[in-house]
């Protein structure tokens, strides 16, 4: 499955991404012909199979398939026969604007897209992913030090795309600071330990009390745990010499 490029072409070209820009814009006319078969093939005229989705998603992901509906949305502005739960939807995946995107956009009618995005966006929930609203509500900037993080699922590739990834302990690293102009944040998964380094931007923000599972409970339990050697040491530990 190939990558995403979620920036224009304009971008692209600034950064040395042309290449990247073009196989990714490729990949998004394939999916939206793709999709558009699949309607043609299997909507009867009053009843659209979830299938259309699902084997769109099985071929091109949910991010791909997900920016070709939604960029088909943003680009009939004005429509009313989009839901407005599927227009804020479209508008919050922040597709780049780009004069070539009109190249991607579905050609199916769009009460038919409205009810691709609708499946989509149904399919996708039942993901179960933390987002904006599990996080600790604040209109200060905060320090990520020693907090338990929320991943942006767009972070993560999508065969790792669950919550329990999406936890992270933030340790170090000038991006836990919002007053320090470093962006990078060390740390781990809390689900296996496993060290990994971000940007401050890949995060949605500090879970919430009230919304940490108990497994994630017990793992920061376990890490603020006294270590029992250091318990059991003597006090007057022999010095080696170096």
């Amino acid at each position: 499955m190939k990558p995403l490029y979620r920036y224009s072409a304009e971008t692209a070209k600034h950064d040395g991404e042309l290449d990247a820009w073009r196989e990714s814009r490729d990949e998004n006319i394939r999916c939206r012909d793709y999709l558009d078969e699949q309607v043609r093939e299997k909507f009867d005229g009053f009843r659209l199979p979830d299938e259309c989705a699902e084997n769109t998603i099985k071929e091109f992901g949910y991010d791909r398939t997900m920016w070709v509906i939604a960029n088909t949305i943003l680009e009939r502005k004005g429509d009313g026969r989009f839901s407005q739960q599927n227009q804020k939807w479209a508008q919050s995946l922040n597709v780049a604007q780009d004069r070539h995107n009109y190249e991607f956009a579905l050609e199916s009618h769009s009460c038919t897209v409205d009810g691709l995005a609708g499946d989509v966006r149904k399919m996708y929930a039942k993901l179960g992913l933390f987002s904006g609203e599990h996080i600790v509500q604040s209109d200060e900037p905060q320090d990520y030090t020693g907090k338990v993080l929320i991943l942006r699922d767009t972070s993560l590739k999508e065969e790792f795309r669950t919550p329990e990834n999406q936890l992270f302990l933030a340790e170090s690293g000038f991006g836990c600071s919002p007053d320090k102009s470093g962006r990078k944040v060390f740390g781990k998964f809390l689900s296996d330990g496993e060290k990994a380094q971000f940007y401050r931007e890949d995060f949605i923000g500090i879970i919430s009390e009230n919304f940490i599972p108990d497994w994630a409970r017990e793992k920061m339990e376990q890490l603020n745990a006294p270590n029992e050697e250091q318990e059991t040491a003597p006090e007057n530990n022999i010095t080696l010499n170096m």
